[in-house]
C-alpha cells in the first residue's frame, strides 16, 4: 500500500524550518506512515540535505533558486520570498492532487513584510491562494482541540474587531472539523473575553453584545455548546470534563495554556482549506538558529497529525 504524500514546506530559512524539517522526515515516526516531500529553495535544500543521496528519506521540489543571500538569525526580504514561494508550490501540490496534505515549517511576519506580502502569516496567505472565504485557526496538543475568534492581532484591538458572526462561523468551522475525526458530535465550550465574564456589564459588554448572542445561536443551529465561562474556568473546566473543543476569543486564551500544558505537541490546523494543512505551534526562533540544537518534536507532530484525519 503506498504511503500518502505530504508537501513539506522549509519555511524561514533563516529560522529553525530547515533543521526541524530535515530531523522530522528522517524520524522513523513520520517515515513509517508517509511519504516526505521537502518544498522550498534549491540552495537551501541543498546545504541541508544529501539530495544526491541514491536512498532518500524524502522527495524533494524546489520552489526557487535565490542566489541572494540572507543571514540566520534575521528577518529579510529574500528568506520571505523563499518562503512564501514555497508556500504557493505546496499549495498548488495539494490542489492537484499531487499531496494529500501540506504542513509548513514556520514563517517570519517581518521577512514577510520584507517581501511585499500583504498578510499577516500562513493562515492569511493560505486562504487567499485557494480563495477560502471562510477559514480558523486551529490549535491540536495531543487531545484538546482549541480554536481562537481573532487571531494575530493587538489586545487592544480584540474587542473592537470580535464580531458575533466571527464567533460563529470560527466554531461552527472548527466543530465540524473536529466532528470529522471523531465521528460525532463535538462537545463545546466557550470563553468569556473579559475577567469574570464580564461582570453583567461592569468589566466590558462583549459578552452580552456578541458572544452569549454567537452561543444562543450556534444552538438553534444544533451544536453542542456549554457557556459562556470566563477563560481561567472555561480552562478548568475543559482539562477536568474532557470536552472537544475549546473556543477562546483571542490568541494567548488559548496559546498561553498549551504553552504550559505540552509546548512539543502543540499543532496549528488551518480548518476551512480544500485540503488538510498543519504547521508547528511555534515560531522561527531566530535566537537558536544555526545552532543545531532546534527540537523537531513539534514538526514531528504536525506530519503526523496532518495525515490523521
Amino acid at each position: 500500500m503506498l504511503k500518502p504524500k505530504v508537501a513539506i514546506t522549509i519555511g524561514d530559512p533563516a529560522g529553525i524550518g530547515p533543521e526541524i524539517v530535515l530531523r522530522a522526515v528522517n524520524s522513523l515516526k513520520v517515515q513509517r506512515v508517509c511519504s516526505p516531500v521537502v518544498v522550498g529553495d534549491k540552495n537551501v535544500i541543498s546545504k541541508y540535505f544529501d539530495i544526491n543521496k541514491k536512498s532518500k528519506k524524502a522527495e524533494f521540489v524546489f520552489s526557487s533558486n535565490y542566489s541572494e543571500k540572507f543571514v540566520l538569525g534575521k528577518p529579510s526580504k529574500v528568506s520571505g520570498l523563499i518562503a512564501c514561494d514555497a508556500i504557493r508550490q505546496a499549495v498548488k501540490m495539494c490542489m492537484n492532487g499531487q499531496a494529500k496534505s501540506m504542513v509548513t515549517a514556520p514563517v517570519s511576519k517581518e521577512s514577510f513584510k520584507y517581501a511585499g506580502l500583504k498578510y499577516s502569516g500562513h493562515t492569511e496567505f493560505l486562504a487567499a491562494l485557494t480563495k477560502t472565504k471562510n477559514y480558523c485557526m486551529m490549535m491540536i496538543c495531543d487531545n484538546i482541540n482549541s480554536v481562537m475568534v481573532t487571531r494575530h492581532l493587538p489586545v487592544s484591538k480584540v474587542s473592537s474587531v470580535l464580531t458575533k458572526k466571527d464567533i460563529v462561523l470560527t466554531t461552527a468551522l472548527s466543530a465540524d472539523f473536529v466532528k470529522s475525526f471523531l465521528k460525532r458530535k463535538p462537545e463545546i465550550l466557550v470563553c468569556a473575553l473579559n475577567p469574570h465574564a464580564g461582570d453583567n456589564g461592569i468589566l466590558g459588554n462583549d459578552e452580552k453584545e456578541k458572544i452569549i448572542p454567537a452561543i444562543n445561536t450556534l444552538k438553534k443551529k444544533g451544536y453542542n455548546i456549554c457557556g459562556l465561562y470566563p477563560v481561567d474556568v472555561a480552562w478548568a473546566k475543559f482539562l477536568k470534563y474532557k470536552y472537544d473543543l475549546l473556543v477562546g476569543m483571542y490568541h494567548d486564551q488559548i496559546m498561553l495554556p498549551l504553552k504550559i500544558l505540552n509546548p512539543k505537541k502543540i499543532v496549528n490546523v488551518t480548518a476551512g482549506l480544500p485540503f488538510v494543512r498543519t504547521s508547528p505551534g511555534h515560531g522561527t526562533a531566530f535566537d537558536i538558529a544555526g545552532k543545531n540544537v532546534a527540537d523537531p518534536s513539534s514538526m514531528e507532530e504536525a506530519i503526523l497529525k496532518s495525515i490523521s484525519n
